[in-house]
C-alpha cells in the first residue's frame, strides 16, 4: 500500500535581495512581494521504499546544497539520499543562487538565506512523513500549446515544442485530492527585468488555481526542457495578468487530466542514477571573445536603430547577454575553469512510479532532447524534469543551434554532444529498469 505526505512551506526572503535571472540591470533588488516563494514537500512510501520530491521556486539550487541538503534529510528522517530528487522552478523572480546572475562562481550571494531555505525542506519533508496518510496516485498528460498562445519555440516560432502538460495526482482514501505535481516546458520569464516583485512567475498561478478551489491541496511544478522554450512569440504582454492568463491555462488541463486518471493505492517505487562528465567547451581567448561581444553588440543596436520587431530585437538581446557571460568568463581565467568544474559531473536521476518514470538533468536542456527521450522510453508516461539535482553551466543545445549562432550556444559552456549523450544514459536507465 502506498502512503504519502504534502507539505509546503513559505521561503520569501525578508530582507531586499538581488533577483536572479537577468544580467541586467545590476541594481535589481526586489521592493515588492508579488506572491510568495515556496518549497513543495511531497513523501511517498510503500512496503519496500521511500522518497522525497521537492520542488523550490527557484531560479537554481545547486550541487554543493543538493548534496548537503540530501544528507541533513538522511540525518532527519532516514530517507536515503539517492532517493531524492530537488527541481528549481527556474523562475527568474527570485533571489539570486550565486555572487552574481549568470556568473559561473561557487560563492553564493545569499548563503544565509540559502540555508533558510535548506531549513524549510529538511521540515518541510520530515512534516509531510510524520503527517503520511493512506493514499493513491495516478499520473497523465494533456496538451496546452502556442496554439492556445501559451508557449513555443523561442528560437524560432514555429521550431520544435513540447505542448505536454504532465501531471500526478495524489489522492486520500476521502478521494480527497492532496498533492498535485505539474511539468511543463516554458520559460518562467513572464516578468521581465524591469519587474522588482518577488515572484513564482507563471506557476504561481498554477498554485493558485487549484488552491483557490481547495486550500489543502499541495501544488508543485518542474520545469520541463525548457532551454529553448519561452513565450517571445507567442505573449501578449510581460505581466502579471498574462502570466495569470497562461498559468491557470496550464493548470486547467492538468485539472482535466487528474478527473480522467484512475488511481492506484499499490504501486511501486524506485529511483535510480548515473553521472555524465560532460564534454566541455574551450574557452575562448580574451581577444576573441571581445571581438564575439563587439560584433552581436553592434547587431543588436542596429536591430534598436531599424526599428526590427520585438523578437528579433529580444534574440539579439539574448545573444548580447551571452556574449557578454563568455567575455567575462575568458577574463575569469583560472578560477573561471575552476568554478565550472564544480558543477560537474552532471547527476542524471530516473523517478520510477507504477509504470511512470521522471527523469531529470540538472542543465537548461533544449526540448529537442526531451522529445527524443518520450519518443525511445518504453515506457507511455515519460516526462523529464531540467534544472534538478543541481544546476549546470548554462544550456544543453543541439549541434544544429551551435551552427545558427545566438545566445543559447555562445552562453553554454558545453561541447555539442552533451545532449544526446544525456540522454544516451537516461534511456540507458529505462531500459535497465
Amino acid at each position: 500500500m502506498l502512503y504519502a505526505g504534502v507539505i509546503e512551506k513559505v521561503i520569501t526572503p525578508d530582507f531586499p535581495t538581488l533577483l536572479s535571472g537577468y544580467p541586467e540591470p545590476r541594481d535589481r533588488y526586489h521592493t515588492e512581494v508579488h506572491d510568495d516563494l515556496k518549497v513543495h514537500c511531497f513523501y511517498l512510501r510503500n512496503e519496500e521504499t521511500e522518497v522525497a520530491i521537492i520542488t523550490l521556486d527557484l531560479i537554481s539550487y545547486k550541487k554543493p546544497r543538493v548534496k548537503k541538503v540530501r544528507e541533513q534529510i538522511y540525518q532527519a528522517c532516514g530517507i536515503k539520499p539517492e532517493n531524492i530528487l530537488i527541481s528549481a522552478t527556474h523562475t527568474h523572480s527570485a533571489p539570486a543562487c550565486g555572487s552574481v546572475p549568470f556568473n559561473h562562481d561557487n560563492r553564493e550571494m545569499y548563503p544565509y538565506y540559502l540555508d533558510q531555505v535548506s531549513k524549510a525542506i529538511v521540515e518541510g519533508i520530515s512534516e509531510a512523513k510524520i503527517s503520511a496518510f493512506l493514499a493513491k496516485i495516478a499520473m497523465g498528460k494533456g496538451y496546452c500549446g502556442k496554439e492556445q498562445g501559451v508557449g513555443g519555440n523561442r528560437r524560432d516560432k514555429d521550431g520544435p515544442a513540447d505542448p505536454d502538460v504532465f501531471v500526478t495526482g495524489i489522492k486520500d482514501a476521502k478521494d480527497e485530492l492532496r498533492g498535485v505535481l505539474v511539468n511543463y516546458a516554458l520559460h518562467p520569464t513572464f516578468l521581465h527585468a524591469e519587474s522588482r516583485a518577488i515572484s513564482a512567475d507563471y506557476p504561481a498561478y498554477i498554485y493558485k488555481y487549484f488552491q483557490d478551489k481547495n486550500n489543502d491541496v499541495v501544488v508543485g511544478f518542474q520545469n520541463g526542457a525548457a532551454g529553448n522554450q519561452s513565450s517571445r512569440h507567442f505573449r501578449t504582454g510581460q505581466t502579471f495578468e498574462e502570466a495569470k492568463r497562461v498559468g491557470y491555462a496550464i493548470a486547467a488541463e492538468a485539472e482535466k487530466v487528474l478527473s480522467e486518471l484512475n488511481y492506484e493505492y499499490d504501486v511501486s517505487l524506485f529511483t535510480v542514477h548515473t553521472e555524465l562528465e560532460p564534454e566541455m567547451k574551450k574557452i575562448p581567448p580574451v581577444e576573441e571573445a571581445k571581438a564575439l561581444q563587439q560584433k552581436v553588440k553592434n547587431d543588436y543596436q542596429n536591430s534598436i536603430k531599424n526599428n526590427e520587431p520585438y523578437a528579433v530585437q529580444r534574440t539579439l538581446e539574448c545573444s548580447l547577454i551571452g556574449a557578454n557571460n563568455m567575455l567575462r568568463t575568458s577574463m575569469g581565467g583560472a578560477e573561471a575553469v575552476e568554478a565550472i568544474a564544480a558543477n560537474n559531473p552532471l547527476e542524471i536521476f530516473v523517478l520510477g512510479i507504477g509504470e511512470n518514470r521522471i527523469v531529470t538533468v540538472p542543465c537548461e536542456i533544449f526540448v529537442e532532447f526531451a522529445l527524443r527521450l518520450k519518443k525511445e522510453s518504453p515506457f507511455e508516461h515519460t516526462y523529464l524534469a531540467s534544472t534538478s539535482n543541481g544546476y549546470g553551466s548554462g544550456y544543453v543545445c543541439t549541434p544544429k543551434s551551435y551552427e545558427e549562432g545566438g545566445y543559447e550556444p555562445t552562453v553554454s559552456k558545453y561541447e555539442r554532444t552533451v545532449g544526446d549523450s544525456l540522454i544516451d544514459k537516461a534511456l540507458e536507465l529505462l531500459g535497465n529498469n
